[in-house]
């Protein structure tokens, strides 16, 4: 998957932008993924800061699917309540 795919996944889907950050920088209580010279890091920035459930890619496919599937897990959650 493209960033614009799964920037319109995420739209399409009404994500709300306070989950995530894609390479805008660090965000609190969020899903983050960016780009780290020529890798990818995903991690949950907690809101201690802490790092949490981190993961590390080379190909920028592979992190968005990631992301999109951790994104997918979060929606089916909150749909139960």
């Amino acid at each position: 998957m493209t960033l614009d795919e799964l920037k319109k996944r995420l739209h399409d889907h009404n994500v709300p932008e306070r989950w995530y950050s894609l390479d805008n920088g660090l965000k609190s209580d969020a899903i983050i993924l960016y780009k780290n010279y020529y890798k990818w890091e995903y991690f949950y920035f907690d809101e201690k800061g802490n790092r949490l459930q981190q993961k590390t890619f080379d190909k920028e496919e592979e992190a968005f699917d990631y992301f999109w599937e951790k994104i997918l897990r979060e929606l089916q959650f909150f749909k139960r309540l």
